[in-house]
């Protein structure tokens, strides 16, 4: 595996030698890919946001590792901030951190910090602006105008401007209408596809992780429960479940479909697989 992040042996213990500790994440290694969209799913208290805390630094680990590529990011503590650049955290409500006058200077805050000339600032933030999805027509107005939508895509734009190696999301689409979704996961997989860049999307959405993600990992009580491609796990509903997570919604159609005798085969966890497995049966029934 083509690798940009590995975690080895983490644990983090919040209040560590007081009466209130608490183990967020217990012996936890796992690896994500360069290039690629990783699902991060589990129920409420799983580890999923205490672990995409540790992925840039802001959080240091109790014990174990985080390396991105192939380097210890706690090796030099005075070079943290760096680190921070690399691997962009885009946390749950993004829009609440939006500060500056104008959403061009919100998103041109971060390549401003690394010191880059005003030129360079520019071509990032209109790069970053049209992969997030925000106009042209946006640039100069107050982020404080903008809709709920607006402002999580400048926010999100905020971080690609840095160009970092890694982009995490926590719930990057919470609280969205459908259309405000599928626009800012969409931009994701282009954003993938043009830049190489990596993705770690944190969802309670099985559908979203479905549709745009390539590989999942799945958190269970502080631990990994469960690696593997998108197919590979979904394809498993009754382990999801057996964990109190979900499946998508048109994995449950199809598994229905199948126990009253339909035989389907395929990518059962989309919408678009589950059509093209009906099309193909009805086919073969016809013959």
């Amino acid at each position: 595996m083509n690798e940009i992040l590995r975690i080895e042996n983490l644990s983090f213990v919040y209040g560590k030698g007081t009466p209130f500790e608490k183990v967020a994440l217990d012996n936890v290694s796992v690896s994500f890919e360069k290039g690629k969209i990783t699902g991060l799913i589990g129920h409420t208290g799983s580890g999923k946001s205490t672990l995409v805390n540790l992925l840039n630094g802001l959080y240091k680990p109790t014990d174990g590792k985080v390396y991105l590529d192939g380097k210890d990011i706690w090796e030099n503590p005075k070079e943290i901030a760096k680190i921070r650049y690399r691997v962009g955290l885009v946390m749950q409500y993004p829009e609440y951190q939006l500060f500056d006058e104008t959403v061009r200077a919100d998103i041109g805050f971060g390549p401003r910090n690394l010191g880059l000339t005003e030129e360079e600032i520019n071509e990032r933030v209109i790069e970053a602006a049209r992969f997030a999805g925000v106009g042209a027509d946006l640039l100069d107005k107050s982020p404080f105008e903008l809709s709920g939508g607006q402002k999580r895509r400048v926010a999100i734009a905020g971080i690609i401007a840095m160009r970092p190696d890694v982009l995490v999301l926590d719930e990057p689409a919470a609280g969205l209408d459908p259309r405000g979704r599928r626009e800012i996961l969409g931009s994701l997989r282009d954003y993938v596809n043009q830049v190489g860049a990596s993705v770690i999307l944190v969802s309670h959405s099985m559908e979203d992780m479905a549709h745009y993600c390539d590989n999942v990992v799945v958190m269970n009580s502080a631990k990994v429960y469960r690696t593997g491609t998108v197919k590979s796990i979904f394809s498993e509903a009754e382990s999801l479940i057996s964990v109190g997570l979900d499946v998508p919604m048109i994995s449950r159609v199809a598994d229905e479909l199948r126990r009253r005798g339909i035989d389907l085969q395929g990518e059962l966890y989309t919408v678009d697989g589950v059509k093209s497995a009906i099309l193909r049966y009805v086919k073969e029934v016809r013959k």
